[in-house]
């Protein structure tokens, strides 16, 4: 099992996409953070809640967590190495264990740079517009990213093992996680705190528009037995699956 996880982490580094992705995620964060300094404040909000608002932009690394492990598993099956793989360790589990570990180190790392440059970015910027630059649940907001970062990045796994074909999981991950959610919500705002999006939100301490959140522990919980189920599935399913 080591020797399978030190060749996914030899793969993930030799991966311009890991890079990019890598690079891109702090990015992201950092421009959502700067939307959140300049959109008006609610009106009798704690003087605390506009500087949480921009550090749980934080989570916005998720989609660049959940493509690099879309990618690292379906991308096996694009490209046809998944057989050999599978033919030099023919316990398939002990495969998809390893790029579970893998894509969860690689999340948590470009959650905790994340976090850590939305940290710095907002410090300067909350200043910089004359507002309250902390919250005693800053730290909490901080660290629920990062451990919704590392979880994104174990689901992209899954989910590129239940969907073989590359651009099909891809396109069902964007659309999942940044439209179908939202569409849900929108019409029944009920649901927004059992949904994923939700549950990853209520982790990060995220506001989630038209719905109230779980707490960050029950949140954290339901997401984490969201990656549970799929990643059961696709264990399950990757046993008896051809790969030819």
């Amino acid at each position: 099992m080591n020797r399978l996880i030190r060749a996914e982490l030899l793969k993930v580094r030799a991966s311009r996409v890991t890079w990019i992705l890598a690079a891109l995620a702090p990015v992201m964060c950092v421009a959502w953070a700067a939307l959140m300094v300049i959109l008006p404040g609610v009106e009798g909000a704690p003087p605390g809640r506009r500087a949480e608002s921009v550090y749980s932009m934080a989570q916005q690394a998720y989609v660049f967590a959940l493509l690099l492990g879309v990618l690292g598993m379906a991308g096996e099956n694009r490209h046809r190495t998944i057989t050999w793989q599978f033919l030099v360790t023919p316990r398939r589990e002990r495969v998809v264990g390893a790029k579970l570990v893998v894509h969860g180190i690689v999340g948590l790392l470009i959650g905790a740079l994340s976090a850590l440059v939305t940290l710095g970015a907002g410090l300067l910027m909350l200043g910089a517009a004359g507002q309250q630059v902390w919250s005693p649940r800053a730290p909490a907001i901080l660290l629920g990213s990062m451990l919704a970062v590392t979880l994104y990045g174990t689901f992209g796994v899954a989910l590129g093992a239940l969907i073989r074909n590359q651009v099909a999981a891809v396109a069902v991950a964007l659309m999942w996680f940044m439209y179908a959610d939202y569409v849900l919500i929108s019409f029944l705002p009920v649901l927004g705190r059992w949904l994923p999006t939700g549950a990853a939100r209520a982790l990060s301490g995220m506001p989630l528009q038209g719905a109230e959140l779980l707490p960050v522990w029950a949140g954290g919980l339901l997401f984490a037995g969201y990656v549970a189920v799929l990643v059961l599935a696709a264990r399950a399913l990757t046993l008896r699956r051809d790969v030819t």
